[in-house]
């Protein structure tokens, strides 16, 4: 375990913002936990985090890794995951396997104890569909617990982790199903038109890697959080409205039997993308990824509060911000 005090949190976060955190403690071991009090945030790769001037809550961060077999059959094995593990690492060795069920989400930057928090998707995929056992500490009642995924909550970018489950559980680990022997899944489109070239895990991989550097900017060059807003579920007679106005609005059937509609359509057909103001501004190649340029997270607020007043202008539809708020200004 390690403590700093007035901890620099611009390099910790993938969006880059000028932030202190009063104390940040790295967590070595599972069992360091133990340390939790009401009020700690959990700190992992900072890829879906936007830190306001002044973190006055502490901040814990795991940094222990570690992967093992903990049991396989015909078909299957189970591979337990520490919190720490680098999630882009861990796709790209069981890849390296041939492993299936985590290989669609390639180069998504982050932690894994942090990817079930938000039930990380891409390409069609989501952590949940690939999730056993979540291994989590009991802050209320100060023991560890195996939950099956099935308790989980899991849904569209949400679990019970990052809403009712927040204060009381702490992910140390995580239990994954993965096939032995599968077919890549190639109908999303993108890796539809390559689907021929695609023939196991380590393929699907390299092209989805490849897919996203063409699609998505880099953080390390060009500061972001990924997709800053949740894609905006409505219900059928919303979108009849919409779609009379708008023919080619794009859509997806929402799991709840209500319609998902892109909100980087949205925000492309407002004129958004590519568009600069001051020191942020919305990427060039996505339109639903913003990027910082030296801003401050105010500034970046100030910016998706200006854009989500247009779009529900426009549309009727409500974005919600997807990277968590953290801090003061």
């Amino acid at each position: 375990m390690q403590t700093e005090h007035h901890a620099d949190l611009a390099p910790r976060h993938t969006l880059a913002c000028p932030a202190t955190a009063r104390e940040l403690i790295h967590i070595d071991h599972p069992d360091e936990w133990r340390i939790t009090a009401p009020g700690d945030r959990i700190l992992g790769g900072g890829s879906n985090i936007i830190f306001r001037a002044e973190v006055r809550k502490r901040l814990l961060c795991p940094r222990y890794t570690g992967r093992q077999i903990t049991g396989e059959d015909q078909e299957h094995l189970y591979l337990r995951v520490a919190a720490g593990e680098r999630w882009d690492d861990l796709v790209a060795w069981t890849a390296a396997q041939n492993w299936y069920g985590i290989e669609n989400l390639a180069a998504i930057p982050g932690s894994v104890g942090a990817a079930p928090v938000q039930n990380i998707g891409a390409y069609g995929r989501e952590i949940a569909d690939a999730v056993h056992t979540i291994h989590a500490y009991n802050r209320d009642t100060r023991q560890s617990e195996d939950i099956p995924a099935a308790a989980c909550g899991f849904a569209y970018r949400q679990s019970h982790y990052k809403q009712r489950w927040r204060s009381r559980y702490i992910i140390s680990a995580i239990t994954l199903r993965l096939a032995k022997r599968g077919r890549p899944d190639t109908a999303y489109p993108g890796l539809r038109e390559q689907a021929t070239a695609i023939h196991n895990a380590q393929d699907a991989y390299t092209a989805i890697r490849r897919l996203r550097a063409t699609r998505l900017p880099d953080p390390k060059t060009e500061p972001n959080a990924g997709s800053f807003f949740h894609n905006p579920i409505t219900d059928h007679a919303t979108f009849a409205t919409l779609q009379r106005r708008y023919p080619d609005i794009p859509h997806y059937p929402a799991a709840d039997g209500r319609v998902k509609i892109p909100a980087a359509w949205c925000i492309e057909q407002s004129g958004y993308k590519g568009l600069r103001d001051g020191k942020v501004g919305i990427s060039d190649k996505h339109a639903l990824v913003l990027t910082n340029h030296g801003g401050t997270a105010a500034e970046i607020l100030a910016f998706a509060a200006r854009i989500q007043t247009d779009i529900h202008a426009r549309y009727g539809l409500t974005l919600a911000i997807e990277p968590d708020i953290i801090g003061e200004d």
